[in-house]
This record gives C-alpha cells, sequence and structure tokens, in this order.
C-alpha cells in the first residue's frame, strides 16, 4: 500500500531516473549534459538570448556562452543578431541541431508512452494533474530562498548533530604559511 511518506522515494526514483536517461542519450550523442539540456530547450522554443538559456541551466553568463561555443562548433547552433537588442544575440538550432532536438524529443516521447502503455485514459488525466501541482509545489519552493534558507537552518539545527550545510571555505594557505583569519 502507498501513502503519503512513500512518494518523496519514488519521485526521486523518478528523478534518477530521468537523469540516468538523460545522461544516456549525452553520452551516445557526444554531448555533456547541459548542450543537451540546451539543444532540448531550444528545440522548444525559439531562439534564445544566450543569458536566459544560461538562467535555466542554472549557470554563470560566461558558463552559457562556453556552452553555446561547443554546441556551435559541433554545428548545432548558430548566434544571429537580436532583432531588437543590438547588445545581444540569439542562439537557434541549425537545421542538424533541429534534427537532433526533435530525435531527442521523439523518443523520450515514445520511452514515456511505453511506460504508460495500459494505463487507462482517466489514471493519465489524474497523473498529469499530480505531477503538475508537484511542479508547481517545487517551483515555489525553488523561487523562494529565503524560506529555503531558513527551512534548512531549522532543520539542521533541529538535527542537533552540528551545521549540515557547508559554511564560507577554508583560507587558502601557501605551503610554510600560517593561516589568516
Amino acid at each position: 500500500m502507498t501513502d503519503h511518506a512513500d512518494m518523496p522515494g519514488r519521485m526521486r526514483d523518478l528523478v534518477l531516473a530521468l537523469d540516468a536517461y538523460r545522461r544516456a542519450h549525452a553520452d551516445v550523442l557526444g554531448l555533456g549534459i547541459g548542450e543537451l539540456l540546451t539543444l532540448s530547450d531550444l528545440g522548444r522554443q525559439d531562439a534564445q538570448p544566450v543569458s536566459l538559456l544560461a538562467a535555466r541551466l542554472g549557470v554563470a553568463a560566461p558558463a552559457g556562452t562556453a556552452l553555446v561555443d561547443r554546441l556551435h562548433a559541433k554545428g548545432l547552433v548558430v548566434r544571429r543578431r537580436h532583432p531588437t537588442d543590438r547588445r545581444s544575440r540569439l542562439v537557434e538550432l541549425t537545421p542538424r541541431g533541429r534534427r537532433v532536438a526533435e530525435l531527442m524529443d521523439r523518443l523520450f516521447h515514445e520511452d514515456v508512452s511505453t511506460g504508460l502503455d495500459g494505463v487507462p485514459l482517466e489514471h493519465l488525466h489524474e497523473l498529469a494533474d499530480l505531477l503538475d501541482r508537484v511542479a508547481a509545489a517545487l517551483r515555489l519552493r525553488a523561487g523562494d530562498l529565503n524560506d529555503l534558507r531558513r527551512r534548512m537552518v531549522r532543520a539542521d539545527s533541529a538535527s542537533g548533530d552540528g551545521p549540515a550545510a557547508p559554511g564560507p571555505p577554508p583560507p587558502v594557505v601557501e605551503s610554510g604559511e600560517e593561516p589568516t583569519t
């Protein structure tokens, strides 16, 4: 019998399965995970500025630029002028990049559909609603960093084991020097 207490573990298993699925596709395509996610993102959207692609991946703009550089070198994306912002460039898929993104999307749809074969339509609607609710709750929590910090500190303090979250990094000490504080 499944209850609410089982759900976080099952969700974690799903996230880990999705991560393994993405890594396998990235390996077969000779891409990094960030490159794979960017291709997938561009496959679902129109051309995007590098800054937006970087933000969606949760990386700094320079890392986003390096990622786009790698995809460009592989012939999967091109940069073009932004039509309204002279300071910005848009990134879009090349025909080859579009084929790769469409292939990944098609395979993902086939694989998820295989996992859901035989599930009655009313259960699929219910599952879709539940997944939407969980995704919305997680996005809400992720969007409030101050609340997340407070919750982590409270949970960490209640454990009584000392701080679990990493503190500031230790000072860098050259060989033979005394640490400074």
